[in-house]
């Protein structure tokens, strides 16, 4: 792509979106028949947006075609935005609004602006999934940096637990978790402002506020460092649910001991734990924790260990280093338990990729299979014609299927690329590329005006084949979403690693390959007259087939190496 279209490639996209931001709210504006503006007025403006709006349709074709190789899910999007505009008219409804406000005709200008607003804001709905592409995209390294930082937080947090119990000297050890309760407080505002905290219902920070009101003046010190906006749903409950998150996983000796330093409100909150209303603390805290998201979660974490961590320096201050190293012990815990929810966000952000990805590959399939399924039925209606018809209307006819073929390795193409991109599998790819092989021989084969059983039974594997990637894409899909029901409840899974399809429909995938390479040859068998084969084109097509044997076997291998991994 020349560099100048590489660069410029989000600014368009921005243009889109901006331009319809403007166009919809003057279409909207033009259908109440707002009293201010004058038609004509309305009519110049209008005519703007038409020049801006056919001058960007024509740069979105562009990049489409130029970046079809290199971003083929943008230049996919691209050629619908183009296509949709050119089935809707969508020019000429701009045409008809300015002739009608040019003329005083306010009704008709209301009733076509009416339909305009309604396609252009379909159309922003659909640039912004390109928009969901690169925010995904943006916020996983975003929150893989937050981990990396995390877990050199969580090293250093063991190494001073580490120099606490083993003696070194007091002075040293304040300093240093001085330093690392900084760097966890420095993190946690870090992901409250890019990740949100304020994301909670208002019913849900409401509620919270309720609960942190009779909270201490060292609370609301703290609430008043952070802009109130996101500083009383995600601090209020730090301090409530530090001890009850302490009381379950620790001793009750433990438990009691932050109570020393920390505020009156949550040196209440241990003895509830360890007393009889220990039901009610945990109950409370899980209740919270639903209504939060895990951004929310992680930050509040964070908020808790920096708690710790300064208790902790406190405690070295006054030389009680045993009672230091029970606050490191529960700063590493909450430390931990952030850990834990920015890899849930990991794993959403997998989860969510592949259900666009497997949605968007499962309707490439079914496309790919209702055209496959239009050309073999039409090769076998021209085999059947093949005495009755005229050898000239017989070549037009086996040439425009043979060009409805190459189309639709169009359509294999583009899926090829998304695979590859993604790079969590391996036999699906490689199935793909056979499917591929196949179409081409069948594009040959049909430019040719061979439409014997050789051109059938090679359409036939390719429907077969095709059918069996759509099921097994269906069912990825469909235990991605209940394996995302049951974690909602339960939690659990690792952070990014999910493939596009597991494991076992990766072996199926490559059994139904191996079987077909067996059912080929069995037929090519069929077609040998003596012992060995002699025809110049079936020599061919066992070479073909020896190639795939090859394909078939390095996938295996990969897949058992992990190569996908």
């Amino acid at each position: 792509m020349p560099p100048r279209l590489r660069h410029h490639g989000n600014t368009y996209i921005l243009a889109w979106v901006t331009l319809l931001a403007i166009v919809i709210p003057c279409a909207a504006q033009a259908a109440e028949q707002d009293s201010n503006p004058s038609p004509p007025q309305l009519a110049e403006k209008e005519a703007g947006l038409a020049e801006q709006f056919d001058r960007l349709e024509l740069l979105a074709g562009r990049l489409a075609e130029l970046s079809k190789s290199t971003q083929p899910r943008r230049a996919e999007l691209l050629r619908q935005l183009v296509a949709k505009s050119r089935e809707k008219e969508l020019p000429e409804q701009f045409r008809s609004v300015i002739d009608a406000l040019k003329q005083d005709r306010l009704s008709e200008a209301s009733e076509v602006q009416t339909s305009l607003h309604s396609e252009l804001q379909a159309m922003l709905e659909l640039l912004l999934q390109e928009d969901r592409d690169r925010q995904i995209e943006s916020q996983t390294k975003r929150i893989s940096k937050y981990l990396a930082e995390l877990n050199k937080l969580i090293r250093q947090q063991r190494g001073i637990k580490a120099r606490t119990a083993g003696g070194d000297s007091q002075e040293e050890l304040s300093d240093d978790q001085g330093r690392t309760a900084e760097s966890a407080g420095k993190l946690g505002e870090q992901i409250a402002e890019t990740e949100g905290t304020s994301k909670l219902s208002p019913k849900s920070s409401e509620s919270k506020s309720q609960d942190a009101s009779p909270s201490s003046e060292g609370k609301s010190a703290e609430s008043s460092e952070t802009p109130p906006g996101d500083a009383s749903p995600s601090e209020s409950s730090p301090a409530e649910s530090s001890p009850s998150e302490s009381s379950p996983s620790q001793p009750s000796p433990s438990s009691g001991e932050p109570s020393e330093g920390k505020p009156s409100k949550s040196s209440g909150q241990p003895s509830q734990g360890q007393g009889n209303n220990s039901s009610g603390s945990p109950q409370s805290s899980d209740q919270e924790q639903q209504q939060q998201s895990p951004a929310d979660s992680a930050v509040e974490k964070l908020k808790q260990a920096q708690q710790r961590m300064q208790q902790a320096q406190e405690r070295l201050d006054e030389a009680q280093r045993d009672e230091s190293v029970k606050e490191q012990e529960q700063a590493l815990r909450d430390l931990e338990q952030a850990k834990a929810e920015l890899e849930k966000i990991l794993r959403q952000l997998r989860e969510e990729e592949l259900e666009r990805m497997l949605v968007m590959l499962e309707a490439r399939l079914r496309k790919m299979l209702e055209a496959q399924n239009n050309v073999y039925d039409q090769t076998l209606k021209l085999n059947e014609s093949v005495d009755r018809v005229a050898e000239h209307e017989l070549e037009i006819a086996s040439a425009t299927l043979g060009r409805k073929e190459e189309q639709i390795v169009g359509e294999v193409d583009r899926a090829l690329i998304l695979l590859k991109e993604d790079g969590s599998s391996v036999a699906f790819p490689e199935a793909l590329q056979q499917v591929r092989e196949d179409m081409q021989t069948v594009a040959g084969r049909l430019r040719s005006v061979k439409t014997d059983k050789i051109t059938q039974a090679v359409e036939q594997d390719i429907i077969e084949t095709l059918e069996e990637m759509l099921a097994a894409l269906q069912q990825a899909l469909k235990e991605m979403r209940e394996q995302r029901a049951s974690q909602q409840q339960g939690g659990g899974g690792q952070p990014g690693e999910q493939p596009l399809v597991d494991q076992l429909a990766e072996l199926r995938m490559i059994r139904a390959l191996q079987m077909r390479v067996n059912r080929r040859t069995e037929f090519y068998a069929t077609l040998i007259k003596g012992d060995q084969a002699e025809d110049a084109e079936l020599l061919e097509a066992l070479d073909q087939l020896s190639e795939r044997q090859g394909h078939i076997f390095e996938a295996t291998r990969d897949l058992h190496q992990g190569a996908n991994q």
